[in-house]
């Protein structure tokens, strides 16, 4: 049976929705810079961290780096806590990481300074930062 038969014997409505979704897989990415992140609308307060938790101990030196909420969290070089998204302005793909005290998408290499500005031209379009607060153990990452 040829597509042509094939889509008149399932009726208009089906091939609509079989073409659709065949679409929508062929597309980039829906995902934007801001969109996997939640924060509470009133605080701001995307979640905090106890950083006395194994599950952190990462962030203990300087250097080391965790992937939270789709947020990426590292003790930069000079030991202060930085935080951004890890969906990459370049293709929107959810591959950012902390390497070399900058941020960076395994993805296709774009570079971004810990401010979020692109230090390439993958990352020409900036990374979305997020503010830290230390008190005591527990770091806070917010809008």
């Amino acid at each position: 049976m040829e597509r042509k038969e094939f889509l008149k014997s399932i009726g208009s409505g089906a091939a609509l929705a079989i073409t659709f979704t065949c679409l929508g897989g062929c597309t980039k990415s829906n995902l934007t810079t801001d969109s996997p992140v939640v924060a509470d609308p009133q605080t701001g307060e995307i979640f905090t961290i106890d950083l006395t938790a194994s599950s952190y101990s990462e962030l203990a030196n300087n250097g080391g780096y965790i992937l939270k909420s789709n947020v990426v969290v590292a003790k930069d070089l000079n030991g202060d806590y930085v935080a951004a998204t890890v969906v990459c302005s370049h293709e929107f793909r959810p591959d950012v990481i902390y390497r070399n005290d900058e941020f960076y998408c395994r993805a296709h290499g774009a570079r971004f300074s810990l401010t979020g500005k692109g230090l390439n031209s993958y990352g020409s379009r900036g990374l979305k930062v997020y503010k830290t607060s230390l008190d005591g153990n527990m770091l806070t990452i917010s809008v």
